[in-house]
């Protein structure tokens, strides 16, 4: 007899179901909603605790390797859900927030102001020095320290 369990699962990255998909073909059927963007996995065999635990610990590690960009030892970037993972403490950031982050990996050199203020705000010719001042100050306390380097009128880069 078949036994049948569904799990949906949000924030995945649609490059990675592929993956997912070919690993594990045989035992799962993976479906995937581009509109939600999330997969639903159906285990249609009959279903074996030790199977399912495995599958799913196997699964959650590749995904998180994925998900997560390095910024330091013990502090992650986790786009997907909007959050810096310290050693100690998570932290949610805002879309703005996070676009910097994004900028920032990206960029081989510094972002500059006028690039921050061109990517981040929807009227970048009413942005103030101050709007940008407390916009870095905000994001500082959700980085590791000294990773945000500053340079004098010109912009910020991640340190190395």
């Amino acid at each position: 007899m078949s036994e049948s369990l569904k799990i949906d699962i949000s924030g995945i990255n649609s490059d990675f179901i592929s993956t997912l998909q070919n690993r594990y073909s045989k035992d799962v059927k993976i479906k995937h909603d581009s509109k939600k963007d999330s997969i639903q996995i159906e285990f249609s065999k009959p279903i074996h605790e030790k199977f399912i635990l495995n599958t799913l610990d196997s699964f959650l590690n590749n995904t998180q390797d994925k998900n997560n960009k390095e910024l330091m030892p013990y502090w992650f970037f986790d786009e997907n859900n909007s959050l810096v993972r310290g050693p100690r403490e998570n932290f949610l950031l805002t879309k703005r927030e996070v676009k910097f982050i994004k900028m920032l990996l990206t960029s081989r050199g510094i972002v500059t102001y006028a690039k921050m203020i061109q990517a981040l705000w929807e009227n970048p010719e009413k942005v103030s020095k101050n709007a940008m001042r407390l916009f870095t100050k905000n994001i500082k306390k959700k980085l590791p320290p000294n990773i945000l380097m500053n340079f004098h009128n010109i912009g910020y880069k991640l340190a190395s």
